[in-house]
């Protein structure tokens, strides 16, 4: 078997070199336009509207952010992770940040979806923390507060089980996001189940009142 060549240092700095001034050329990057900005007395305003930065969010839509509590991993070892473990979808595109997130783009909004829902994960007995992709994203330590929960609804009558209730019961949790297929299909009706983003800095509620028309439900709370 042909070994590859190891390059000498100043061979290893020549290629970088190269790269650096081929990511700058003029040939390769986007064209811009000059577009003076708007005047707010001595503020300087640049304004931003739907249609600027309608493609990218398209683009980035099917995109989920993940990060590690407590660990930054290296790139191939969250590649290996991927491979093996979001088998079930086709390879997304993996895009890592210095401050220690990836973003996880991937081919359909469903393929993002089913690796949600299957969840939640763990990388080396650490939590995996995911959450789809939004324009506002900002990751610091106040983020790492707002984790996806599983939410159960334990002995909610079926009939209770209507988009709208379960996203108001949700609601009293944090953020909605999806239920998962056995409560969609109500094959299974011992509870329903529910994927929130929740803060975890706040206390999460073990029981909800609930006023219905034929009266008043305390209904109880649990999480996976």
């Amino acid at each position: 078997m042909t070994r590859k060549p190891v390059l000498m240092e100043h061979e290893t700095k020549l290629v970088e070199e190269n790269a650096y001034k081929r990511n700058r050329s003029s040939q390769i990057g986007k064209i811009l336009t000059y577009i003076p900005p708007d005047p707010h007395g001595d503020t300087i305003v640049v304004t931003i509207v739907d249609e600027d930065i309608k493609e990218h969010q398209s683009y980035w839509s099917n995109s989920l952010i993940g990060y590690v509590a407590g660990e930054n991993p290296y790139f191939k070892s969250m590649e290996n992770y991927v491979d093996n473990v979001w088998d079930f979808v086709n390879k997304s595109k993996i895009l890592c940040h210095v401050d220690g997130y990836y973003i996880f783009r991937f081919d359909s909004m469903d393929d993002r979806d089913r690796v949600i829902q299957l969840g939640p994960y763990t990388f080396h007995y650490k939590s995996f923390i995911l959450m789809n992709w939004s324009i506002d994203f900002v990751f610091d330590l106040e983020c790492l507060n707002v984790i996806p929960l599983w939410v159960r609804f334990p002995n909610l009558t079926v009939g209770y089980w209507s988009t709208e209730v379960l996203s108001k019961l949700a609601s009293v949790v944090g953020k909605p996001m999806y239920t998962d297929l056995y409560t969609i299909e109500m094959d299974r009706i011992s509870f329903a189940r529910v994927l929130v983003e929740a803060d975890s800095s706040h206390p999460l509620p073990s029981d909800i009142e609930l006023h219905t028309p034929v009266g008043i439900i305390h209904q109880s709370v649990e999480y996976d």
